[in-house]
């Protein structure tokens, strides 16, 4: 495998499907911030399904002003998540346990990425961040990522974190999530990029726990469609 390839996949995953400002919490007691961390890690033990619409900004350099797009989110414990993006929809990222799909609806063309057949290193560290937001194991959250700020304004904790990997760190320095102080429950997500340039997810209209249909986590690809595997060795 091409490592230099697999890690620009990663890079383009991330550009296009991932999920904040950068607050500071000078005031609060140094143990607090972990304190309220852990108290959002442990209410997802609750969470059994999710979905959401959102909005999702991408902030380039080379552009003066933001390029933004509509999408919907499902997410279904412990590791299936479907988002679209785009109206009609343009892409779609779909993971199902340890498989990763990138569909082109439109192009009828896909790309699919087994996460069990990647070594443990940065590339799936990085790939693993598409499902940032919905963390299962607290302990598996605190060695992947370090709590570095928190501040709570207007109903909303923001953590800001930074991934414990120096190779992910490389390309993803900074990361924030956003939830509510009452219900914990997802608003945003931004991630910051090596080159400056951050991908923000702003959600609404979201469900706890709803009852989602049996194939929402099925590619839905046959034969006229085109499948790659661009990660899988030559």
């Amino acid at each position: 495998m091409n490592r230099n390839v697999s890690f620009r996949a990663a890079v383009r995953l991330l550009m296009g499907f991932a999920g904040a400002s950068f607050l500071w919490a000078d005031d609060i007691r140094s143990d607090l911030p972990d304190q309220i961390l852990n108290r959002w890690l442990a209410a997802q033990r609750d969470l059994t399904s999710w979905s959401s619409e959102f909005v999702q900004t991408r902030y380039l350099k080379a552009l003066t002003q933001p390029l933004s797009a509509p999408g919907h989110l499902w997410f279904g414990a412990p590791n299936r998540f479907r988002w679209e993006l785009g109206s009609p929809v343009q892409s779609v990222a779909l993971r199902v346990d340890q498989d990763l799909w990138i569909l082109s609806p439109q192009l009828r063309r896909a790309e699919r990425y087994s996460l069990g057949e990647l070594q443990k290193g940065p590339i799936k560290d990085a790939l693993a961040l598409l499902d940032t937001g919905f963390p299962r194991d607290g302990g598996e959250f605190h060695r992947g990522f370090l709590l570095v700020r928190l501040s709570t304004t207007n109903a909303i904790h923001a953590f800001h974190l930074q991934p414990r990997s120096p190779a992910v760190k490389r390309l993803l320095p900074e990361l924030s999530i956003e939830v509510t102080t009452n219900t914990f429950s997802l608003t945003a997500t931004e991630l910051v990029f090596a080159d400056g340039s951050r991908l923000r997810n702003d959600f609404s209209n979201s469900l706890n726990n709803p009852v989602l249909p049996a194939d929402l986590f099925s590619p839905g690809t046959n034969s006229s469609w085109k499948v790659s595997e661009p990660m899988k060795p030559k």
